[in-house]
């Protein structure tokens, strides 16, 4: 794979560096996002976030970047108060 800069006046005294890139494989939108450590995994399967007062609500898992975890299900929505580990 090469790598080419967008302008290459930037790098034309460069006679070698190091060089970072981010591949962005999916993205979403409007998606409901909560901290991995949230997530309480079943022992019959499936995950599940845990309210304050104990109570767990089942959730479906999507995608997972950055420390967050898309979610959705019955009984989740924004601005719910969570137990989470971190």
């Amino acid at each position: 794979m090469k790598v080419r800069p967008a302008h290459s006046a930037d790098v034309a005294k460069i006679d070698a560096a190091s060089v970072q890139v981010v591949f962005t494989a999916q993205t979403r939108k409007n998606v409901l996002v909560v901290p991995v450590g949230a997530l309480l995994a079943l022992s019959e399967g499936g995950y599940a976030l845990q309210r304050p007062g104990g109570k767990l609500v089942g959730v479906k898992t999507g995608l997972f970047a950055k420390g967050l975890v898309e979610v959705s299900g019955a009984g989740v929505e924004e601005g719910d108060v969570l137990v989470t580990a971190s």
